[in-house]
């Protein structure tokens, strides 16, 4: 089984690790994992596909494959002119037929045998270790705008990872421009072989000719659509065809069983351990934190595949003697110092990525990664999540199925949902601003379930960094430089919750605005992001595939103190949100000569995976609060109250509208332009009172703005301009009045009230 380290989409706010970016990469060689799609105009490539799968009675396959890249603008040549075909020595051979570059007028430059080259699958310290896979590299010549690349190449299945069954998939994802695909699947009809096809665009024809029976699977041409940031998986959404000789996942789950279980055997040695981890501990429960902890803490992650059986982990005896393992391998340990307490335990085969079904016939496609289940308190836990707390699995593992193993039984179940109090995160900054401008401060940050690990994953990046290097590098990040520390020491062990303080000094001098104007107040230094951040993903208009969201809380409190005759902040008015999926509460205070900030913001979501409409329904609050915490602050002269200052709440402006029974309005066109008529953004629309007897639609778009004559901007009226457009529909056969109410807030900063009465007629 191809196994994953955990890989945490760590919510940390600076990288002090420096990698090369993944390469982009066309369509997967590997059948197993095709991707298709028709070009847009702004596809850089397209890709045609074909490939025909021959299943034998004693599970042997062949599958031939032809595929043509054409290159359609210069960024596809350098990442398209290298193809890769990954293969597992002893499993699988595969021969390249044929490789050329085709020339527009038809001109074939065939590549040479030196430029086909094999090597290990993946090398280096932090890769995955696979000792039998290989890679099969293919160096294209003469490759240009107009070329296309063709490669022809047999993949011969010996044997797959179970003995007596076989799997095969591939995913056509829309996110690649596939002009044509066809699969042919055949396979003796004795073998009663599974052949399925999910999502929407593929057809199967199934014919029998004899004892043969043959399926021909064809896409059918769709639109390129580009991936969207955390998108579900292409497997949840797109079109993709399974093949599989499994008639279900308990049936695959009881294949594992049979290869994986023996290995966990209890010796005299692992015995002696488990005693030794749980001296003086009576409870069952204390003593599976205990064992856990011992594992995160002794057993280092290393994943190292053998050519025999890739599923099959070590047995827990040598994972203890090396003190490294894969995920296999170290459930197997785990399971093993667990039983020698009598504590039951199943192993969780399950995603770590963003697929969230489990799709018919059963292969191997989805499930990457395997995680212990403790029964008897209905817990799972995952031994390679060296960061997290007993209980505490990496935020892309909740709400997924899982197939769950025990001596007995495999069965299907599913990880629990996110709740939002379960992960939090609180950072405190008091910061100190003397009379000449300068500022020193103390952050505090404290983080519980799967922000606890993101929080202790920044340690451990601290730590490798130095710490004052570290405090550089975050300071900076903010915008505000200055040199600083961090203190680690209660954040080390595995326990909930983790907790990181930093002291600092910024570089620069706090200066404050010409008055009246606004300013900045400096958020510290943490390592976490801020309220509003990660947890849901980033904004984007019109999205088309459900997308991974998290459950969470995260609290912020700045104190800002200034020094006697230091010009004083305003304190602007709260803002509280209060929607089923997410919430908002922040209150700001003037006491004296500090500034006290308060924010609060949790997700709601019920699973990680939420639809694309739930976008809409989020987007203008988070918005809302982006502009809210990254805001500046009016201030005031020495000597006057803030207080007094404080600007009063505006009365909302009154606007009348008229529009015609059953037809639509444009209510409204909401603007902010440079003087040079250049957009400055987009502004942030939140519905206040919806209309009763209408629909309001609020949407970016284009259109004129309305500057009065002898207004700087007035010649930008001649020209159309980005902005919002917020739309009106009556219901059907509605007539009479009706009214809405809006909060907006430009992209300025700045925000007004508008109440619209509307007379349908």
């Amino acid at each position: 089984m191809t196994s994953h380290c955990m890989r945490l989409a760590v919510l940390v706010v600076f990288a002090l690790a420096l990698g090369t970016a993944p390469m982009a990469q066309p369509l997967p060689s590997a059948p197993a994992d095709a991707e298709r799609h028709v070009p847009a105009p702004s596809a850089s490539y397209s890709l045609s596909y074909q490939s025909h799968l021959t299943v034998r009675a004693d599970l042997t396959a062949t599958n031939l494959a032809t595929k043509r890249l054409k290159i359609l603008a210069p960024a596809a040549i350098q990442p398209l002119s290298q193809q890769q075909l990954l293969f597992v020595e002893g499993m699988q051979t595969v021969d390249i037929l044929e490789a050329f570059t085709e020339k527009a007028d038809g001109t074939r430059i065939a590549v040479e045998a030196a430029n086909i080259v094999t090597r290990d699958g993946a090398s280096g310290l932090a890769a995955t270790y696979a000792r039998d896979l290989k890679q099969r590299t293919i160096i294209f010549p003469d490759a240009g705008v107009g070329d296309t690349l063709v490669t022809t190449y047999k993949w011969e299945i010996g044997h797959g990872p179970f003995p007596g069954q076989f799997f095969h998939s591939e995913v056509f994802a829309r996110s690649q421009p596939i002009t044509s695909a066809e699969v042919i699947v055949e396979a003796p009809r004795a073998l009663d072989l599974q052949v399925s096809t999910t999502g929407t665009g593929l057809t199967d024809r199934s014919d029998d000719i004899g004892d043969i029976r043959r399926h021909t699977v064809t896409l059918a041409p769709g639109p390129y659509v580009p991936e969207e940031p955390r998108a579900v998986a292409s497997i949840d959404r797109d079109p993709a065809l399974l093949v599989s000789t499994f008639k279900s996942y308990e049936e695959l789950g009881l294949a594992y069983r049979a290869l994986a279980l023996p290995k966990s055997a209890v010796t005299p040695e692992i015995s002696l351990l488990a005693d030794e981890i749980t001296r003086g501990i009576v409870d069952k429960k204390a003593q599976a934190i205990a064992i856990d902890a011992w594992m995160k803490k002794h057993i280092r992650y290393v994943a190292v595949y053998l050519a025999v059986g890739r599923v099959v982990p070590n047995e827990a005896a040598a994972v203890l003697h090396n003190k490294y393992g894969d995920c296999k391998d170290k459930v197997t340990l785990m399971s093993a110092l667990l039983a020698a307490k009598s504590i039951a335990s199943e192993a969780a085969l399950i995603n770590l990525g963003n697929a969230y079904t489990l799709p018919d016939p059963p292969t191997l496609t989805v499930l990457n990664h395997v995680i212990v289940y403790l029964p008897d308190f209905d817990v799972y836990d995952d031994p390679t999540a060296g960061g997290a707390a007993f209980g505490v699995l990496a935020p892309e593992a909740y709400d997924k199925p899982v197939v769950r193993v025990s001596a007995s039984a495999a069965t299907l179940a599913r990880t629990p949902a996110m709740r939002p109090q379960d992960h939090t995160s609180h950072s405190r900054t008091v910061l100190h601003v003397a009379a000449d401008g300068s500022v020193t401060g103390e952050t505090q940050e404290s983080a519980t379930g799967a922000l606890a690990i993101a929080l202790r994953g920044a340690a451990a990046a601290v730590q490798n960094l130095g710490s004052e290097a570290a405090a550089r590098r975050v300071l900076q990040g903010f915008g505000t430089p200055g040199a600083g520390s961090f203190d680690l020491s209660h954040v080390a062990e595995p326990i909930d919750p983790a907790d990181v303080q930093g002291s600092f000094v910024l570089d620069s001098k706090f200066r404050p605005p010409r008055l009246p104007g606004r300013a900045a107040v400096p958020f510290g230094m943490p390592l976490l992001t801020r309220p509003g951040n990660f947890l849901l993903p980033p904004r984007l208009s019109g999205r088309a595939s459900a997308f991974v969201c998290y459950a969470g809380e995260q609290t912020e409190d700045i104190e800002a103190t200034f020094a006697d005759g230091f010009p004083m902040p305003v304190a602007p008015s709260a803002l509280r949100i209060d929607k089923p999926l997410l919430a908002y509460r922040s209150s700001f205070k003037v006491e004296g000569r500090a500034l006290k900030i308060h924010r609060e913001f949790a997700s709601r979501v019920t699973g990680q995976s939420c639809a694309p409409q739930v976008e809409a329904q989020i987007a203008g609050d988070l918005n809302l609060v982006w502009v809210h915490t990254h805001g500046g602050f009016a201030f005031v002269s020495p000597g006057q109250s803030p207080a007094a200052s404080a600007p009063k709440p505006a009365q909302p402006v009154e606007l009348a509208r008229v529009v015609a029974a059953d037809q639509k309005l444009r209510l409204d066109f909401l603007y902010s332009i440079n003087p040079d008529c250049s957009s400055i953004g987009f502004s942030t629309v939140r519905i206040i009172e919806p209309p009763k007897n209408g629909r309001l639609t609020v949407e970016n778009g284009a259109g004129f703005t309305n500057f009065p004559q002898g207004n700087p901007r007035f010649d930008c009226n001649k020209r159309r301009s980005d902005g919002v457009v917020l739309q009106y529909e009556p219901n059907p056969g509605f007539s009479g009045t009706d009214s809405l109410t809006v909060d907006v807030v430009f992209p300025s900063g700045s925000s007004s009230q508008r109440h619209y009465a509307i007379a349908v007629k």
